[in-house]
């Protein structure tokens, strides 16, 4: 009897242990699913490392499929403690055109619910091109 009951009890936990995996692993799944597929704006032009010409920049991204407010920050630190631009942005382009210092690389992301996406950076070319 003893043995019985000890078996029921522990075929009662794993069904129980079992029930917990499942929907870990479900929610799991649903995390890096939405991690995989970037549901945020995500940085497009110029690509990463482009040397600008011009004292003006147009920067694009994709939208993401989230329909919030974004933010667009603009840095001369990759650690984005030395902003140079922040502003709520709609659309998937923005023209930076405020005074850039020659031979500085600038790095830029966008923010959602306080989520930043990946960096992207872009330098002003140390020579003047007349275009």
């Amino acid at each position: 009897m003893n043995h019985l009951s000890i078996t029921l009890h522990i075929g009662r936990w794993l069904r129980r242990y079992g029930i917990l995996m499942l929907l870990l692993g479900i929610l799991a799944t649903d995390l890096i699913t939405v991690t995989l597929n970037g549901m945020g704006p995500r940085p497009q032009l110029p690509p990463n490392g482009y040397v600008e010409e011009r004292g003006a920049v147009t920067l694009q991204w994709n939208r993401g499929n989230i329909e919030k407010p974004i933010t667009l920050q603009v840095s001369t630190t990759k650690s984005f403690d030395a902003l140079v631009e922040e502003t709520t942005v709609s659309g998937t382009t923005h023209t930076y055109n405020r005074e850039m210092q020659r031979g500085q690389t600038y790095f830029w992301r966008l923010m959602q619910d306080g989520v930043p996406s990946a960096t992207a950076h872009f330098v002003i070319s140390t020579h003047h091109v007349n275009l």
